[in-house]
């Protein structure tokens, strides 16, 4: 029925990202035409004791057609926006926290960085004042020496 290369040609079409969505908006498009075409259908008829015995169970089946057409059953797909939504508020938690972390991270690297730098800093006072005392004795011998 399908050659591979057709298979192959349809898979690269519906991993593009623009095809993907004007498809998918094209059956949601006729899935909620369609579900109001059939309202219209069964309210066109006033008496509805006229129709087949059981029209209402063929309305059912048309609306439930038009559901399945847009290839995800209604209450999936209502588990599936609370579930994308759950998620996007995890995710903004999840960022926000994240951010939160960060900011801690720096201002503790911050605080620690300038410890450290103050500890280099003394340190080399500490250093200049010695070779400055050394310099000194040093001097001082040669002046005593030297008289």
């Amino acid at each position: 029925m399908f050659s591979e290369e057709m298979v192959k040609s349809m898979m690269d079409l519906f991993g593009n990202p623009l095809f993907k969505k004007g498809f998918f908006d094209f059956f949601l498009k006729m899935q909620q035409e369609g579900i109001e075409a059939a309202k219209k259908f069964w309210s066109l008829y006033p008496d509805k004791s006229g129709l087949s015995p059981n029209i209402q169970e063929i309305y059912e089946k048309m609306v439930d057609f038009y559901i399945v057409l847009g290839f995800v059953p209604r209450a999936k797909f209502d588990d599936v926006l609370r579930e994308n939504e759950r998620l996007r508020s995890e995710n903004s938690f999840l960022k926000e926290m994240i951010k939160q972390f960060q900011m801690n991270l720096s201002r503790e690297g911050g605080k620690k960085m300038q410890e450290e730098w103050q500890a280099i800093i003394d340190k080399q006072m500490e250093m200049n004042k010695e070779m400055a005392k050394g310099f000194f004795e040093f001097f001082r011998e040669l002046k005593g020496s030297g008289s």
